[in-house]
């Protein structure tokens, strides 16, 4: 229920925070109101981020915060993580899934509708749509702008969390648009007060109910 619930997710992207202590900046996140943490470090190998995975993943689910890895199954595995998240480029769910435990999540980036219904039908337990506008994260990824946002909402049964570009004066626009859980990644890294500025972003998002849309999962686990 954790991740039905979820509206905020965060990602500690070591390459944005620079030579910030990841550490501290998860206990700032997770103390403004993330719902979900993610590690993603792009160019770094899963062997020397099993250490700060593990203690990130302590810290999270110490206080009800989902912890998640980007990109390695196996590194999900070894440090008990809550699950992964996968790229289009990534090994397929199917792959990942006869890594993980049953009840570790798993999901997925998609870059359009199609993309969208396919992740669904593969297996993922969330998926990711954007990027909504350009992010400097991925400099390289075209916007898929606003309208995908309806069209995705009326057609996933799985939550769907809008990505890409998304910061706290753009929000409203997203939620206007059909939104109900955003990720966010250089608007919570580069901001001033990091705790401050996860706590308005989730007050704008609202309460941490279950949708009234969207059915239980049936094969969900306390985990979920």
């Amino acid at each position: 229920m954790r991740l039905r619930q979820a509206r905020l997710y965060g990602i500690i992207d070591l390459e944005v925070a620079g030579s910030r202590d990841p550490g501290k900046i998860a206990e700032k996140m997770v103390g403004g109101g993330v719902d979900v943490l993610q590690l993603r470090a792009k160019g770094r190998t899963p062997e020397s981020l099993e250490a700060l995975a593990l203690s990130l993943r302590e810290q999270a689910n110490a206080v009800g915060v989902l912890f998640l890895v980007n990109d390695w199954p196996l590194l999900a595995r070894r440090v008990d993580a809550d699950g992964v998240h996968l790229g289009q480029e990534d090994p397929p769910i199917a792959e990942a899934r006869k890594i993980l435990d049953d009840a570790q999540l798993i999901g997925k980036s998609t870059h359009s509708l199609e993309q969208a219904l396919a992740a669904e039908r593969e297996g993922a337990d969330y998926i990711a749509v954007g990027p909504v506008f350009a992010t400097p994260t991925k400099p390289e990824a075209k916007p898929v702008g606003l309208p995908l946002i309806g069209e995705v909402r009326g057609c996933l049964k799985k939550p769907f969390f809008c990505i890409g570009g998304i910061r706290r004066d753009n929000l409203p626009a997203v939620l206007s648009a059909g939104a109900d859980r955003v990720v966010m990644v250089s608007a919570i890294l580069q901001a001033a007060d990091i705790e401050g500025y996860c706590r308005e972003v989730a007050a704008m998002l609202g309460p941490k109910n279950l949708l009234a849309n969207e059915p239980a999962d049936p094969r969900s686990s306390p985990r979920d």
